[in-house]
């Protein structure tokens, strides 16, 4: 059936998000401080990117209900993945 999400899937992802939050240790704290008390209907997120190379990438948004409204949803689908100890 399509739509259908793959619970293997979903451990793998876990598995994915633990080994960037090990090797980035400051990110969860961070998402932890900014979302979603800092998150709301005309929030600015500006996200730079330099890769190896000194090539920069840039792109910013301004967060719209709409946005915040998928990012709730999304958060709680992926709250029964996640533990205590992750965003």
């Amino acid at each position: 059936m399509a739509g259908m999400v793959n619970p293997l899937e979903l451990f793998k992802l876990k598995s994915l998000l633990d080994q960037l939050t090990a090797a980035h240790p400051k990110l969860v704290p961070f998402v932890r401080t900014v979302y979603p008390n800092e998150f709301a209907e005309g929030t600015i997120i500006d996200i730079k990117v330099t890769n190896p190379a000194g090539k920069v990438f840039h792109y910013n948004m301004r967060l719209s209900a709409e946005d915040i409204a998928a990012m709730q949803e999304a958060k709680t689908i992926g709250h029964g993945m996640a533990s205590d100890s992750d965003v």
